[in-house]
């Protein structure tokens, strides 16, 4: 009777962990694009010119291109997760 008990719990517990993170990584891929929408649109409206306006470009789209392979790293971490079997 107790071991079937403590079985039911862990995998309760197992499934709850497995939503978290799944929830988690949701939330960190959503801020993650709506980051990067946010630094297209700063960059198009610096659009004129000057040596400051320029760099600031240049380290925005910096930016951008480096939240790029994260948002692709989260978005394969919640297939894993939700390609994890029920226990």
């Amino acid at each position: 009777m107790y071991s079937i008990a403590l079985a039911q719990t862990g995998a309760a517990e197992a499934a709850w962990a497995r939503m978290h993170a799944a929830q988690e990584l949701r939330h960190a891929t959503d801020s993650l694009d709506i980051a990067a929408a946010s630094l297209v649109s700063i960059a198009a409206a610096a659009s004129w010119e000057s040596d400051g306006v320029r760099a600031l470009q240049e380290v925005i789209e910096a930016l951008r291109h480096q939240t790029a392979p994260v948002r692709v790293d989260l978005r394969a971490r919640e297939r894993e997760i939700e390609r994890m079997p029920e226990s």
